[in-house]
This record gives structure tokens, sequence and C-alpha cells, in this order.
């Protein structure tokens, strides 16, 4: 008897491969100084992010989201998967903030899916990594400066860039050190996460709702969350 093949399966694990797809890489501080309230924030934002994703039907089918943390270790919590299939998280702080090598984790696992993609034929849009962090990298400076050099190469591909990198800084973050990463940093008042992740949800939904290769405008980023200020100017809309 032979056995029989999902579709899932012959699509190399990506489910509705007749849909556009977005790969979403949340790349979440959680070194000793999130203990507490901030942690608590984080997961609770995170539940509830899956599950507003989940209520749009086209989002559901075209977004896929993984998670990797990062303190003194880097760790791939959740690889990529339909947003409905993303296992419910429990995050625990500890340990020193190594960004760069989480960065560099997180450009892998966003090739590697893009590649997956295109070798069955799916279109894609273009990726996002999304890092929440609230401390200075105790990656070295050598490491930082080629983390920020790949994060450059691979939004400058192509016509359009093949990524879109976010930072998101909370209380002692070193905006300087994030200002060489990306121009789309953002500064979050406290470690009040629910918010930022509505708005991540909103984009999320926006971009799924286009066709590939659209100039998608965001909506306005929510109470307590700003660009930083050395680009207080530029519109989100043309991040």
């Amino acid at each position: 008897m032979s056995e029989q093949i999902t579709k899932e399966q012959l699509f190399g694990g990506i489910a509705a491969p007749s849909e556009p797809h977005m790969a979403c890489v949340l790349l979440l501080d959680i070194s000793s100084s999130m203990k507490g309230a901030p942690i608590q924030s984080l997961n609770e934002a995170i539940a509830k992010f899956k599950q507003q994703v989940c209520q749009d039907p086209l989002a559901r089918k075209r977004v896929e989201v993984a998670i990797v943390t990062f303190e003194t270790h880097v760790e791939i919590v959740s690889d990529f998967m339909p947003i409905d299939q993303m296992p419910a998280i429990t995050l625990e702080p500890g340990g020193q903030t190594h960004m760069a090598e989480a960065i560099q984790v997180a450009i892998d696992l966003v090739k590697k899916r893009t590649r997956e993609y295109q070798g069955v034929g799916v279109p894609c849009f273009k990726p996002w990594i999304f890092m929440i962090t609230d401390g200075v990298s105790m990656s070295t400076p050598e490491a930082m400066q080629e983390a920020a050099a790949r994060i450059h190469e691979e939004e400058s591909k192509g016509s359009n860039g093949r990524l879109k990198f976010w930072a998101l800084g909370v209380d002692d973050y070193d905006k300087e050190e994030l200002f060489k990463l990306t121009d789309r940093v953002i500064e979050l008042q406290q470690h009040e996460f629910t918010g930022i992740f509505d708005w991540l949800v909103d984009s999320m939904s926006a971009i799924s709702k286009s066709q590939v290769g659209d100039r998608i405008e965001l909506d306005n980023l929510p109470e307590g969350a700003g660009m930083a200020a050395d680009i207080e100017e530029r519109d989100v809309s043309e991040w």
C-alpha cells in the first residue's frame, strides 16, 4: 500500500502554496533585564498577536512566523510555520545581550525560507525581521559591524531589496547602535508590548491583502511608541 502524500508535504511543509507568503522573524531580547513585568508583557503580547492574526482569514493563510530569542545564547524557539500552528511559548529571561549572533541566525532563517518558497514556486512578500531589545549589545564591535553590513546587503539586493529589518528599543537601549543596523528604529516608552504588537498585526494584515511588490502604507505607531529622534521627520508609511 502506497503512503498518501499531503499537499503540505509535497510543497515542503508550506501550507496554502497557491497563496503568496510572508515570513516574519520575531527577534527577541530575553536577557536578564527583561525579568518580571517586561517578560510577562512580552509573553502576553505574543499570544495575542497569534490570536489576532489568525482571525484574519487571508493573513492566516499567508503569514508565517519564526521566533528567535537571544541572551548569552541564541535559540530558535519556533521555526517558520503557518501562524495558526505557532506553538504557545513562555519566554524565560536571563544572561547577557548577544545581539549580533542573533541577527545572523535570523537572516539565515529568512534566506532559507525564501529559498524554500522559490523552490516550490510560491510567491513571497519581502520578509521582515522585527527585533526587540532593551539593552546594549554584548557582542563584539566587530560582530556588530558584520551584522550591520549583512542587514544592509540584504536590504539593498535587487531594485526593492530582499529584507526589511526593524529595531524596537526600550528603556536603556543604545540608539546609536540600532541606527547602525537600520533606519527603522522605534522607541517604546515602557515595557508594554501590547500596542506595538497590535500595530504589527495590522501591518501583517495589510501586507497579506496586497500584491507581491506593492508599496504598503502602514498605520501610525501606537500610543507610547514613536520613531527614534534621528528620523523624526520621516513618515512611517515610507518605511
